[in-house]
């Protein structure tokens, strides 16, 4: 794999896995992508059921998933010089379960759920990607940890949201 200039120039150390940097990359686009979808389902639940309080965070963390989601295609791009070829290619990199889009959730309790699964999939994914960049890739590891610290904080504000207003639509938060 060629690395572009850019890319080049940030990574430390000549055994750095740029494939393996990359395939994380790809793999934390999927999952913000899919959040995205997740949060748009949602938001079309919870203007049926007239919950707009939780509506105003869902917008808020939607508006952050965008954010991850152009700042990891940025990196991407900085890093290889290319895009993922498209939908097929982003779909291809989605290796666990939790982001997969084949059972749309049915309501609105079903999305929470399959939410903070997509949620806890990209915590374990991001601190993945800060260790095996801490000390070799600035840029990506300051990216990662930014995005990791606002992810814990999304999950974490989900469930105490909805644990204290709408206790009858809770979810299950392994």
């Amino acid at each position: 794999m060629q690395i572009s200039a850019i890319g080049y120039n940030t990574i430390v150390g000549t055994d750095f896995k740029i494939d393996r940097l990359l395939g994380l990359l790809k793999q934390n686009l999927a999952r913000e992508m899919t959040a995205f979808y997740l949060y748009n389902i949602l938001t079309i639940y919870l203007d049926e059921l007239e919950l707009h309080g939780i509506r105003e965070i869902v917008d808020a963390a939607c508006a952050r998933d965008r954010r991850h989601f152009k700042s990891l295609l940025k990196r991407i791009h900085q890093l290889s010089g290319t895009f993922p070829a498209g939908i097929e290619e982003l779909d291809d990199n989605l290796i666990d379960h939790a982001a997969e889009l084949s059972n749309i959730p049915l309501n609105v309790k079903e999305a929470f759920e399959k939410l903070f699964k997509v949620k806890r999939s990209s915590v374990l994914s991001y601190t993945r990607l800060c260790n095996l960049t801490s000390g070799r890739d600035r840029q990506t590891y300051l990216l990662a940890l930014d995005i990791l610290n606002e992810e814990l904080e999304l999950k974490t504000w989900f469930s105490q949201f909805m644990d204290a207003k709408y206790p009858g639509v809770t979810v299950n938060i392994p």
